[in-house]
């Protein structure tokens, strides 16, 4: 793990669900048109216009507060990427001068256990490949194609890595989907 840069599991822990503010803001809004509209036909005895004032404070200080929370989750992000953008160029500029191990140990880190760096992921089944471990390729190409499924590069080095490993039908499959996608 790059030091300073907080899991991705824990980060998911402190977003709060923003589409609930939305359902919550348009309930407000929902509420109080109604609630006014109930005061200006007398069932209720408030002051409709109030009523409306009233709905369209709550309703602006609720977006508000989420935009504000939502901002500052991904401003205290933005430092954890640059070095990890940094880190990524380490990894490529080893990658790039045939130093498979060393861009290897980079990429890895930088996938994660979920494998969600798309980028590293598809860099690390590279390294894997050019050191022959058809496994690791075959796992990480995987991943890398939950991530980004068109791309006829990656199910062709995943066809690789299936027929190294004598798995010739689903070498034929992703054979098929690499030229599928080499077409379009």
């Amino acid at each position: 793990m790059i030091p300073g840069v907080v899991p991705q599991e824990t980060a998911e822990e402190f977003s709060p669900p923003y589409k609930y503010v939305i359902l919550i803001a348009a309930l407000i809004t929902v509420g109080g048109f109604i609630a006014a509209w109930l005061g200006g036909q007398g069932i209720l005895p408030i002051n409709p216009s109030v009523a409306l004032g009233f709905t369209i404070l709550a309703a602006t200080i609720t977006v508000c507060c989420a935009a504000v929370v939502m901002q500052g989750t991904y401003v205290s992000r933005m430092v954890n990427y640059g070095e990890m953008e940094i880190r990524f160029e380490e990894g490529k500029t080893h990658f790039d001068n045939e130093e498979w191990e060393n861009a290897l140990l980079i990429f890895t880190e930088l996938a994660g256990p979920k494998m969600n760096h798309k980028r590293a992921t598809y860099y690390a089944a590279c390294c894997y490949e050019r050191l022959g471990d058809w496994e690791n390729v075959k796992k990480y190409t995987k991943a890398y194609l939950r991530l980004k499924p068109r791309d006829a590069e990656a199910w062709g080095m995943l066809a690789r890595s299936h027929k190294s490993l004598f798995e010739y039908e689903e070498a034929q499959y992703a054979q098929e989907r690499a030229e599928t996608f080499l077409t379009r």
